[in-house]
């Protein structure tokens, strides 16, 4: 009689703690998401061109400590590489001569958003406002047929600032689609008024 009273207080606890356990995670203003960003659509002086990112990452932490009010900060990554070939003549000898340019950077997002809807079951809706810390690394190798001509490499750091939209959809699962569009103006080098990039992020949450 002992041993039962004693397995039932056993279960009792082990699933009074489960759903302790399960109303914390529920309740928790913490949440974690990894994304992917498409390729950018820039404008520059009235002309749009896409602008091909084969690696582009992010890892960011939610917080909403407030039901309106939330936060989020993380870590991303970008990369592109481009090759371009040229030809030149001198002394009726026809030289060719190409370049290599690889871009990546690292970037610290701080971001503040203000929520729609107080409580949402399923979908979370909400505006957001971004400020972009980011370390620009550009890499130029110039070949010609004898080989490698001359190699060149920056680093600058380049902040941007950016407006936008997002929605967390499947709130009430386990793991939920976070999608983020993004109007953005860099800071520097006169790219202010001259060029806007705009981006779309896809990644799910947890």
């Amino acid at each position: 009689m002992r041993t039962n009273r004693k397995s039932l207080a056993i279960i009792a606890f082990v699933m009074l703690s489960i759903g302790l356990f399960s109303q914390e995670q529920k309740s928790s203003p913490l949440s974690y998401s990894l994304s992917y960003l498409p390729p950018y659509l820039i404008s520059s002086e009235g002309d749009f061109s896409f602008f091909p990112i084969y690696t582009n990452f992010e890892a960011n932490i939610h917080y909403k400590p407030f039901d309106l009010i939330s936060f989020s900060s993380g870590l991303g990554f970008f990369r592109y590489s481009e090759e371009i070939p040229s030809y030149y003549i001198e002394k009726l000898i026809e030289y060719s001569r190409s370049y290599s340019e690889a871009m990546s950077s690292f970037r610290i997002p701080l971001q503040a958003n203000y929520h729609f809807v107080r409580n949402p079951k399923r979908n979370d809706s909400y505006v957001k406002a971004t400020f972009i810390n980011r370390c620009w690394i550009e890499k130029v190798i110039s070949y010609e047929s004898d080989g490698i001509k001359a190699t060149s490499r920056s680093v600058s750091y380049l902040p941007s600032v950016g407006l936008g939209i997002g929605a967390i959809f499947f709130k009430e699962k386990s793991i939920g689609l976070l999608l983020e569009g993004t109007v953005e103006k860099f800071l520097r080098f006169h790219s202010f008024t001259n060029s806007t990039m705009y981006s779309l992020k896809v990644g799910i949450l947890i």
